[in-house]
């Protein structure tokens, strides 16, 4: 590829988001102001620009012309698109996508916790959602070690805990442990629900 082509290739991404985006006019407003803060990241990454837009453009049930129009909504898609754009993992971009259309459908959006979602999300490995997977978010007892008495995952099932989705029974028990017993927090109930595939 010579380096016309390259930069041909390069701006292909970034234009289609663009004419996605001038298909919902009310949209414009928050990709202009995504554009203005983040444009060197949307040059950089243009297929996640786009990947963003067109996840806009496959749910108009969300994006309804009072939300698109809405300051708040405007500054929340700002936000979660500069995460998305640089996030490396494309397993986590699509949990940030559904954090983000929760987001949207959220009746009081400066309530909902996108910032917390997402910065957790960042904080974890695939190995720690993994874990997260196989957690029994229905137990509610406090006398659950996610793999048994084993040393399987230990280290992902402490990040769990260090982020505040599940808490570390920290109360007497008997004889040694090696794995801790752990009961899901609220926040990490809620979390769990945008890490689905």
């Amino acid at each position: 590829m010579n380096d016309k082509d390259k930069i041909i290739t390069t701006d292909a991404a970034l234009a289609v988001a663009d004419e996605l985006v001038s298909r919902i006019p009310l949209l414009g407003l928050a990709w202009d102001l995504s554009k203005a803060l983040y444009g060197a990241g949307m040059k950089l990454r243009q297929d996640r620009a786009l990947e963003w837009v067109e996840m806009v453009v496959d749910n108009p049930s969300y994006f309804t012309k009072e939300i698109l129009s809405d300051p708040i909504f405007q500054d929340g898609f700002a936000l979660a698109l500069e995460k998305y754009l640089t996030e490396r993992s494309e397993e986590k971009r699509k949990y940030f996508r559904n954090v983000f259309l929760g987001y949207t459908k959220a009746s009081d959006k400066e309530l909902f916790p996108m910032e917390k979602y997402l910065h957790t999300l960042s904080q974890l490995s695939a190995e720690d959602i993994a874990v997260l997977r196989d957690v029994d978010l229905g137990r509610g007892d406090k006398n659950y070690q996610i793999y048994g008495d084993s040393e399987k995952n230990l280290s992902n099932i402490y990040n769990l805990i260090n982020a505040g989705i599940i808490h570390n029974d920290a109360s007497s028990r008997m004889g040694p442990q090696t794995a801790p017993f752990v009961w899901i927090s609220r926040f990490g109930d809620s979390f769990a629900e945008y890490i689905k595939d």
